[in-house]
Protein backbone atom coordinates (compact mmCIF):
# COMPACT_ATOMS: atom_id res chain seq x y z
CA UNK A 1 0.00 0.00 0.00
CA UNK A 2 1.25 3.47 -0.90
CA UNK A 3 1.12 6.27 1.66
CA UNK A 4 1.72 9.71 0.16
CA UNK A 5 4.18 11.83 2.02
CA UNK A 6 3.19 15.10 3.62
CA UNK A 7 5.29 17.02 1.08
CA UNK A 8 3.57 15.35 -1.85
CA UNK A 9 0.12 16.18 -0.47
CA UNK A 10 1.12 19.79 0.16
CA UNK A 11 2.34 20.21 -3.41
CA UNK A 12 -0.79 18.63 -4.90
CA UNK A 13 -3.13 20.74 -2.82
CA UNK A 14 -1.35 24.02 -3.52
CA UNK A 15 -3.40 26.48 -5.55
CA UNK A 16 -2.21 29.99 -6.47
CA UNK A 17 1.05 31.84 -6.00
CA UNK A 18 3.21 32.35 -2.98
CA UNK A 19 4.11 35.81 -1.77
CA UNK A 20 7.72 35.35 -2.89
CA UNK A 21 6.63 34.42 -6.43
CA UNK A 22 4.46 37.51 -6.58
CA UNK A 23 7.32 39.71 -5.39
CA UNK A 24 9.73 38.24 -7.96
CA UNK A 25 7.17 38.79 -10.73
CA UNK A 26 6.66 42.38 -9.55
CA UNK A 27 10.41 43.07 -9.54
CA UNK A 28 10.80 41.60 -13.04
CA UNK A 29 7.86 43.60 -14.37
CA UNK A 30 9.21 46.81 -12.82
CA UNK A 31 12.65 46.17 -14.31
CA UNK A 32 11.21 45.62 -17.78
CA UNK A 33 9.10 48.76 -17.52
CA UNK A 34 12.12 50.82 -16.41
CA UNK A 35 13.85 49.77 -19.63
CA UNK A 36 10.94 49.93 -22.07
CA UNK A 37 9.30 53.26 -21.11
CA UNK A 38 12.44 55.45 -21.57
CA UNK A 39 13.15 53.64 -24.85
CA UNK A 40 9.70 54.54 -26.16
CA UNK A 41 10.24 58.21 -25.30
CA UNK A 42 13.70 58.13 -26.91
CA UNK A 43 12.29 56.63 -30.13
CA UNK A 44 9.54 59.27 -30.21
CA UNK A 45 12.07 62.10 -29.72
CA UNK A 46 14.36 60.72 -32.44
CA UNK A 47 11.45 60.36 -34.86
CA UNK A 48 10.43 63.98 -34.28
CA UNK A 49 14.02 65.14 -34.83
CA UNK A 50 14.19 63.14 -38.08
CA UNK A 51 10.94 64.76 -39.22
CA UNK A 52 12.41 68.19 -38.50
CA UNK A 53 15.51 67.38 -40.56
CA UNK A 54 13.31 66.26 -43.45
CA UNK A 55 11.29 69.49 -43.27
CA UNK A 56 14.52 71.52 -43.21
CA UNK A 57 15.98 69.65 -46.19
CA UNK A 58 12.84 70.18 -48.28
CA UNK A 59 12.69 73.84 -47.25
CA UNK A 60 16.34 74.46 -48.21
CA UNK A 61 15.89 72.65 -51.53
CA UNK A 62 12.81 74.74 -52.34
CA UNK A 63 14.63 77.93 -51.37
CA UNK A 64 17.54 77.03 -53.66
CA UNK A 65 15.15 76.40 -56.54
CA UNK A 66 13.58 79.81 -56.00
CA UNK A 67 16.96 81.56 -56.00
CA UNK A 68 18.31 79.69 -59.02
CA UNK A 69 15.12 80.45 -60.97
CA UNK A 70 15.77 84.20 -60.64
CA UNK A 71 17.40 86.00 -63.55
CA UNK A 72 21.18 86.14 -63.10
CA UNK A 73 21.18 89.91 -62.60
CA UNK A 74 18.63 89.62 -59.74
CA UNK A 75 20.60 87.02 -57.81
CA UNK A 76 22.07 89.35 -55.22
CA UNK A 77 22.07 89.64 -51.45
CA UNK A 78 19.39 92.33 -51.29
CA UNK A 79 16.98 90.14 -53.28
CA UNK A 80 17.47 86.93 -51.29
CA UNK A 81 17.26 88.74 -47.95
CA UNK A 82 13.54 89.19 -48.68
CA UNK A 83 12.94 85.42 -48.94
CA UNK A 84 11.38 83.71 -45.91
CA UNK A 85 10.55 80.22 -44.72
CA UNK A 86 7.10 78.74 -45.22
CA UNK A 87 4.57 78.87 -42.39
CA UNK A 88 4.66 75.10 -41.90
CA UNK A 89 8.45 75.14 -41.56
CA UNK A 90 8.29 77.96 -39.05
CA UNK A 91 5.78 75.95 -36.98
CA UNK A 92 7.89 72.79 -36.99
CA UNK A 93 11.35 74.30 -36.56
CA UNK A 94 11.60 76.26 -33.33
CA UNK A 95 13.74 79.40 -33.56
CA UNK A 96 14.48 78.72 -37.24
CA UNK A 97 17.49 80.62 -38.55
CA UNK A 98 17.65 80.94 -42.35
CA UNK A 99 20.77 82.43 -43.92
CA UNK A 100 21.32 82.87 -47.62
CA UNK A 101 24.64 84.24 -48.84
CA UNK A 102 25.40 85.28 -52.39
CA UNK A 103 29.01 85.80 -53.37
CA UNK A 104 30.56 86.50 -56.71
CA UNK A 105 33.74 84.77 -57.70
CA UNK A 106 36.77 86.88 -58.54
CA UNK A 107 38.44 83.95 -60.29
CA UNK A 108 35.44 82.75 -62.28
CA UNK A 109 33.85 85.51 -64.29
CA UNK A 110 30.09 85.64 -64.41
CA UNK A 111 29.63 83.03 -61.66
CA UNK A 112 27.82 83.41 -58.35
CA UNK A 113 27.94 81.13 -55.36
CA UNK A 114 24.71 80.59 -53.40
CA UNK A 115 24.93 79.20 -49.89
CA UNK A 116 21.80 78.41 -47.90
CA UNK A 117 21.93 77.43 -44.24
CA UNK A 118 18.93 76.55 -42.08
CA UNK A 119 19.33 75.93 -38.36
CA UNK A 120 16.89 75.55 -35.47
CA UNK A 121 16.77 74.50 -31.82
CA UNK A 122 15.88 71.06 -30.50
CA UNK A 123 13.50 70.18 -27.65
CA UNK A 124 16.16 71.17 -25.09
CA UNK A 125 16.70 74.58 -26.66
CA UNK A 126 20.11 73.64 -28.08
CA UNK A 127 21.09 74.43 -31.65
CA UNK A 128 21.20 71.40 -33.93
CA UNK A 129 23.58 70.83 -36.82
CA UNK A 130 22.12 73.02 -39.58
CA UNK A 131 21.12 71.87 -43.05
CA UNK A 132 23.35 73.45 -45.71
CA UNK A 133 23.16 73.61 -49.47
CA UNK A 134 25.58 75.29 -51.87
CA UNK A 135 25.22 75.89 -55.58
CA UNK A 136 26.98 77.84 -58.31
CA UNK A 137 25.15 79.61 -61.09
CA UNK A 138 26.54 81.23 -64.18
CA UNK A 139 25.39 83.75 -66.71
CA UNK A 140 23.85 81.93 -69.64
CA UNK A 141 25.16 83.00 -72.99
CA UNK A 142 22.56 83.89 -75.55
CA UNK A 143 22.56 81.46 -78.41
CA UNK A 144 22.92 82.84 -81.91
Amino acid sequence: MYFPSKVGLALRNRRGFTLIEMMVAGVLLTTVMMIVVPSIFWVHRERRQTERYQVAIVEVENMMERVVALPFSEVKQSTVDKLALSESALRQLSDADLRIEISESDQLLQMKKIQIRLGWKNHRGLSVVPVRLTSWIGLKEKQK
